[in-house]
């Protein structure tokens, strides 16, 4: 069964001003980039639901960039991120079969095409999108790795988000885990991302 975290709505905030001055400087980077800058944070650990927002936050602040979305409403969307994210407990992915960085990948779509249950279109998209993310997350065996999860979720998702959404969202040509020395259970060679 999952357990109740503790989740910091200062940590919250420490990401959401992170994600606004990286769209204040109006400068396209790579997905895994900001990524790495926000899962960097001392106040995030190796493994919790802030994961769950981080995936998201990182796609909402890259898509505003791109198509000169207004800061307010960047803002918007990144809250309405967070109340979402908030929902997916931890232990998501081992306890209800859901990994919440492919779950976040849903979230980013479902906020930015502003969809809801009656939406047709973009309610086939944001499920689609979750479940590739799901297939790439499950190509390794666990257990859980929030870091790996939120990289193959990134790495199944852009492709699939900039062909529905006419996004030119980019990925380093190599992804490489900085994170792993602080992970006991890291699959290493196993995980495409470890250095």
């Amino acid at each position: 069964m999952s357990h109740k975290i503790e989740l910091k709505e200062e940590v919250y905030d420490i990401l959401t001003k992170h994600c606004i001055e990286t769209y204040k400087k109006n400068e396209m980077i790579p997905a895994d980039k900001l990524l790495d800058e926000l899962m960097g944070y001392p106040e995030i650990p190796i493994h919790y639901p802030y994961h769950h927002f981080i995936m998201p936050a990182v796609l909402l602040t890259l898509a505003a960039i791109e198509n000169h979305t207004s800061e307010e409403y960047l803002l918007t969307m990144l809250e309405c991120a967070k109340s979402r994210s908030k929902n997916v407990l931890g232990g998501f992915c081992g306890f209800y079969g859901a990994c919440g960085a492919a779950v976040g990948t849903g979230i980013f779509l479902s906020v930015y095409t502003d969809c809801s249950p009656m939406s047709e279109e973009v309610w086939q998209w944001a499920n689609e999108v979750t479940g590739i993310s799901l297939q790439k997350i499950s190509s390794v065996p666990g257990p859980r790795c929030c870091k790996r999860s939120s990289y193959f979720s990134l790495t199944a998702a852009i492709p699939y988000i900039n062909e529905k959404l006419n996004l030119h969202l980019s990925l380093s040509d190599k992804i490489s885990c900085k994170f792993h020395e602080a992970n006991t259970t890291c699959k290493q060679t196993e995980c495409p991302f470890y250095s």
